[in-house]
């Protein structure tokens, strides 16, 4: 999962849950993309093609004031989905990453990737998916 922090002249800033304990995004425009540390100073992480235009801007961007940093926000969801493979999905449960595989879990192999997404957590040894098109509820064989 890769959500989208903000959009600007053509570049897309973003990040991976999960990737790394150091705080950083990434940059993806028409021809590549890049990873940038904006702390202690902002510094280029890694470069995978992106234009020398665009890079210059993204490093930029946070001088400008539009990307800004501070403290990690609060948890807001207790289930999150982290990954998709074709062999089954990793959740991200009270900060440990559980594997699903689809082999124990047929249900969800055909399944859409945002309806997989829509997980819910209404109590601490139940999730559920909320969909017709899904088992709306699994509640064992997941180690909570």
């Amino acid at each position: 999962m890769n959500p989208t922090i903000f959009r600007s002249g053509g570049l897309r800033f973003f990040f991976f849950s999960r990737e790394e304990a150091r705080l950083h995004v990434h940059v993806a425009g028409p021809d590549g993309e890049a990873k940038i540390w904006p702390e202690p100073r902002i510094e280029l992480a890694h470069d995978y093609e992106l234009s020398p235009p665009d890079l210059k801007r993204a490093l930029d961007i946070k001088g400008s004031g539009r990307m800004k940093t501070g403290k990690p926000g609060k948890v807001t969801s207790t289930a999150e989905l982290s990954n998709v493979s074709t062999h089954g999905m990793w959740l991200l449960v009270d900060e440990r990453e559980l594997y699903l595989p689809f082999d124990q879990f047929p249900w969800f192999r055909e399944v859409p990737i945002a309806q997989l997404s829509r997980v819910e957590r209404p109590t601490p040894d139940h999730s559920r998916w909320p969909s017709r098109s899904t088992r709306s509820t699994i509640r064992s064989g997941i180690p909570w």
